[in-house]
């Protein structure tokens, strides 16, 4: 039996029936190019390491693409980095036209795209950046160990900003750092090597 290319869970239809529903359609947008842009640039990646897509999916982690071939722990950290990458060039560019034109939209989703990227880059499981430090601890330190080092950063981090999440909700600064942080902390993987290598959100 074929396999599906794409696979929606009943948690993100959800999810994205909330932000439809408390979003603008401007916000949408804003928030929507940003998530195009970084995945373009994985898929960009992975079309040039010759790597094949295999399924695209979308749960509570995100969007995810899952990818075959044979590739060296290099290229798994290039198709790994190049979401971030490309989201940081694309706020730069957004914020420099909106700028320039007064485009109050690019300039929202520059910020978004900023966020978005940098967020991506921490070292925490299953973020781009828990990716690429779990790939380069385990090429180190071995599977067992990288693995192991690599749950405790993750549920560290992902603690530390939940109590500064906390705190900035206490002060009346928001909800979205700790929302995210809770985020991180359900989808830590229990271990390592559940995040497959070839795999990217």
């Amino acid at each position: 039996m074929r396999q599906n290319r794409f696979t929606l869970s009943a948690a993100f239809i959800l999810i994205g029936a909330f932000l439809y529903a408390a979003a603008s359609f401007t916000e949408l947008a804003a928030i929507a190019a940003p998530v195009i842009v970084h995945e373009l640039g994985h898929i960009v990646t992975l079309r040039l390491c010759g790597l094949p897509i295999r399924r695209f999916g979308a749960d509570l982690r995100g969007l995810c693409i899952e990818y075959g071939g044979i590739a060296t722990p290099g290229e798994h950290v290039l198709a790994a980095l190049a979401g971030p990458v490309a989201g940081l060039a694309y706020a730069f560019a957004a914020s420099w036209f909106g700028r320039r034109g007064g485009n109050e939209v690019l300039t929202l989703s520059a910020g978004v795209s900023l966020l978005l990227s940098l967020f991506n880059l921490l070292p925490v499981l299953p973020l781009d950046g828990g990716r690429v430090f779990s790939i380069l601890v385990c090429e180190r330190l071995g599977s067992r160990r990288g693995e192991k080092l690599s749950r405790a950063v993750g549920l560290t981090l992902s603690s530390l900003l939940l109590t500064a999440g906390t705190f900035l909700m206490w002060r009346g600064d928001g909800t979205a750092l700790m929302l995210a942080a809770l985020w991180l902390l359900v989808a830590q993987p229990e271990k390592a090597a559940l995040v497959k290598r070839r795999e990217l959100l």
